[in-house]
């Protein structure tokens, strides 16, 4: 899949076999800009997580470039304008956040709105075992 704002390319079944939260968003979400700050907030204190950022079924490439320029978001970001994963990975509606173990397994899945930091590094503790 192409990366938000390049022509760079990403694997996501070749990925380094860490902990890895992926979220999945749109600019156009309410719930998913305001789950913004927390995912900010928790990539940025726990390093030995990698997060990724999916920018689904957005008709908006710029917008949602701008948006994840603006909440400060500085891990990957990649583009699924077609739904492309929605069969695989069982996209139930935006926001989606997907805890994958060292592994490379879903490990978990949380529908909905992240409510809070302390929600977000719950869930990846009970996920991942990483605190």
């Amino acid at each position: 899949m192409t990366c938000l704002g390049s022509d760079t390319v990403l694997n996501l079944a070749g990925l380094p076999r860490t902990p890895t939260v992926i979220n999945l968003w749109a600019q156009w979400c309410a719930p998913c800009r305001a789950e913004s700050p927390y995912l900010r907030a928790v990539s940025a204190d726990l390093t030995e997580v990698s997060f990724i950022g999916i920018n689904y079924d957005d008709p908006q490439p710029d917008w949602a470039l701008e948006f994840a320029d603006l909440v400060g978001w500085d891990y990957p970001h990649i583009m699924d304008p077609q739904k492309e994963l929605q069969v695989p990975l069982k996209v139930p509606g935006l926001p989606t956040t997907y805890f994958i173990d060292a592994d490379g397994r879903i490990a978990g899945v949380h529908p909905g709105e992240l409510e809070s930091e302390q929600q977000l590094r719950d869930l990846t503790a009970k996920y991942l075992g990483v605190s």
